[in-house]
């Protein structure tokens, strides 16, 4: 029950790798690489599944995915036009990891607890400015707009600029016991019924496990229990029709799972530090909205 171990094998020939992608929508496995991932989403909504995290991204969402940790992007909805995505890769070979300038700063972050890096403020400018001189560059050139990116993010001021995500997820160092049965056939699963009570003993039969054997193996590899995963994709879920629908308050939380709205107002506030309404009244941006369990608002969001 683990994300696709993905395979790159044009990356495995380069450093670097760099794509502009136009697609229909996001909807990737979870998978997991061992390539630093620089991820700009230039069109597009929907949720962001970053090791133990899941949150409602939008339009100008930047995030710096560390390598081995489990990763997607899901569109929400009928997309009404195409949408697009620039992303970096970046191998990190022994070359590049033996230089004393790479662990004084890059090898130094990757350490830090976290799946991935959420980029914003002045530093997000910067990167996203990086990332379109990376399409015009070729080569060596290429390779060291990517390597003073990664330092910029690296120096950056946590919370100021850089908040980290996914804090509980281990990373996957390699493919040993991957099973067919993916963690991402079973968020479809889930997501198609958040409208009602969704239990262990119910997902434990889609990956044809005991109940038990399904908890312990999903808060080993995903960092947190199965209950709560399935809670902080509801509030991700209720702060995308928030922001993009005029449905009542009563009606997100149904449509939510969520059986009462005292029950929808206290896992939302315990989430995103503020209630439905303040929510709502706020417009705030999918792409900066936290989606942690037992936190309060993300510092810098």
């Amino acid at each position: 029950m683990k994300a696709v171990l993905e395979s790159i094998p044009v990356a495995d020939a380069l450093t670097l790798r760099v794509l502009d992608l136009t697609l229909d929508a996001f909807s990737g496995p979870l998978h997991a690489h061992p390539l630093l991932e620089l991820t700009w989403i230039e069109r597009g909504a929907g949720l962001r599944f970053v090791g133990d995290s899941v949150e409602p991204f939008a339009e100008g969402d930047l995030v710096l995915v560390a390598p081995g940790a489990a990763h997607t992007w899901w569109s929400s909805g009928e997309q009404p036009r195409p949408v697009k995505a620039r992303v970096m890769q970046l191998r990190p070979t022994s070359l590049l990891t033996a230089l004393p300038e790479w662990r004084a700063s890059i090898d130094a972050l990757l350490q830090e607890p976290a799946s991935a890096w959420r980029l914003h403020g002045e530093l997000a400018g910067f990167v996203k400015a990086g990332l379109l001189h990376l399409a015009q560059a070729q080569g060596l050139e290429q390779l060291g707009v990517a390597l003073a990116l990664l330092g910029r993010i690296a120096r950056a001021r946590p919370g100021e600029e850089r908040t980290p995500i996914g804090l509980q997820a281990p990373r996957l160092a390699d493919a040993g016991g991957l099973q067919e049965r993916r963690v991402d056939a079973l968020l479809g699963w889930v997501r198609a019924h958040l409208d009602r009570d969704i239990t262990v003993a119910e997902a434990s039969q889609q990956l044809h496990v005991s109940p038990l054997a399904f908890s312990r193996t999903f808060k080993r590899l995903v960092g947190k229990t199965f209950t709560d995963y399935v809670n902080d994709l509801r509030i991700a879920e209720a702060m995308l029709m928030l922001r993009g629908t005029d449905l009542a308050i009563t009606a997100v939380a149904g449509a939510c799972g969520f059986p009462t709205l005292s029950n929808f107002n206290a896992q939302f506030r315990r989430r995103a530090g503020m209630s439905p309404r303040e929510y709502r009244k706020a417009g705030t941006r999918p792409s900066c909205a936290p989606v942690k369990a037992g936190q309060g608002p993300t510092p810098g969001a």
